[in-house]
């Protein structure tokens, strides 16, 4: 719900970028409406309801270069994360299959505002599990080749850029060379309600409006 009155064109945008949110990232059965001046309600499968609170939510996405990664050996998971400046470097904690590791981050190469769409998929195919893909801004993959092309050059883990949400490494996968063509793909051990979560997160970008959550209501189907 809103926290302060807001316009009807600005609720019914908000909806309607919500729906945007969920139809992209794959999620049937959900329902989205301005019930009053002042609240939106989701609704949708009960086992979603961390997804469903999330396509409400913004998400800082960002691409930095690696400087250095160090596992941190009895670590099991990493803490709560705050996204520092886009202009300075960041000391951020990253987790891929059991692994907990610290890392230090440049500056932010290329922003989530300069990706278009992030859609959940699955790689039956190849064996990979649930990832998502994206697709940049015309400015975005220029940035992405760019910086993709730097890393390339450099010796491990340099040549690594880290896939940063909300201050928590996703994913610092290595590069051998330029990335082109304006598309990129989060990788991980992602279950598909958290490919699904991200896509939602990363789409659309900044609602018109800020969401809080006012209220969860669960129904069980016997």
């Amino acid at each position: 719900m809103p926290q302060e009155p807001v316009s009807s064109q600005a609720l019914e945008r908000t909806a309607e970028l919500i729906r945007d949110r969920a139809a992209k990232a794959g999620l049937g059965g959900v329902k989205v409406t301005v019930e009053d001046k002042n609240q939106i309600t989701v609704s949708g499968p009960a086992a979603r309801q961390e997804t469903l609170e999330a396509l409400g939510q913004p998400a800082e996405l960002a691409f930095r270069p690696v400087l250095s990664a160090t596992p941190e050996a009895g670590v099991e998971s990493c803490p709560d994360a705050v996204e520092g400046p886009s202009s300075e470097p960041l000391t951020a904690c990253g987790e891929y299959q059991g692994t907990v590791s610290t890392y230090q981050l440049g500056p932010v190469a290329v922003a989530g505002t300069d990706v278009s769409e992030a859609e959940a998929a699955y790689g039956a195919e190849r064996g990979s599990g649930w990832y998502v893909n994206l697709d940049f801004t015309a400015a975005g993959g220029a940035k992405f080749a760019d910086i993709t092309g730097q890393l390339s050059t450099q010796v491990a883990p340099q040549n690594q850029f880290a896939i940063v949400l909300d201050g928590l490494v996703l994913s610092a996968p290595q590069v051998n060379g330029p990335i082109t063509g304006g598309k990129a793909e989060i990788s991980g051990s992602f279950t598909k309600q958290e490919a699904q979560q991200l896509a939602a997160q990363v789409n659309t970008g900044a609602l018109p409006v800020h969401l809080s959550v006012s209220s969860v209501t669960k129904v069980r189907v016997d």
